[in-house]
């Protein structure tokens, strides 16, 4: 295995832990931490909404808890790496969403959601503070598979 190769293999392994740290604090928290997975002038898009910045994310996940119990998992796969540079990193993966309002266990099993996710990574900190990680500069959602009549937790228009 070549040193380049090696590189790129951690690269991978933790931006996959990143993604799905992300996806464990809005399914298993509030998403009320949300916004310290990006950075403070991020865009998050989810279809044809954006927002920017890490107060109108806080913005999106508070509304989305406002809205009462929810049960979600975001099944995160097939996370492919389309460009590498020292300290920055653009990404898709494959999401694939089980939701609904209400208590656990809720009485379906079919997804409501299947979309790509375009992540651009940013490595930040470095030697004269903290230790350098990567947080997530741009996320934008994009549907491939929808449920019909199904309601997303979070705006889309």
């Amino acid at each position: 295995m070549t040193t380049e190769t090696q590189t790129l293999a951690l690269v991978h392994t933790e931006l996959s832990m990143l993604v799905t740290a992300l996806w464990f604090e809005i399914d298993h928290g509030d998403g009320s931490a949300a916004s310290g997975f990006f950075t403070a002038d991020a865009e998050l898009t989810f279809s044809r909404r954006t927002f920017r910045g890490t107060d109108e994310i806080d913005g999106v996940y508070s509304a989305r808890t406002a809205r009462g119990p929810r049960v979600s998992r975001h099944l995160m796969s097939n996370l492919h790496i389309l460009r590498h540079e020292t300290d920055l990193v653009e990404a898709v993966s494959v999401l694939v969403l089980h939701a609904q309002d209400g208590e656990p266990p809720v009485p379906t099993t079919v997804p409501v959601l299947v979309a790509d996710v375009f992540d651009r990574f940013v490595r930040i900190g470095g030697p004269d503070g903290e230790a350098p990680r990567w947080l997530v500069a741009a996320r934008r959602i994009e549907n491939r598979f929808l449920l019909p009549g199904d309601v997303l937790a979070v705006p889309t228009e």
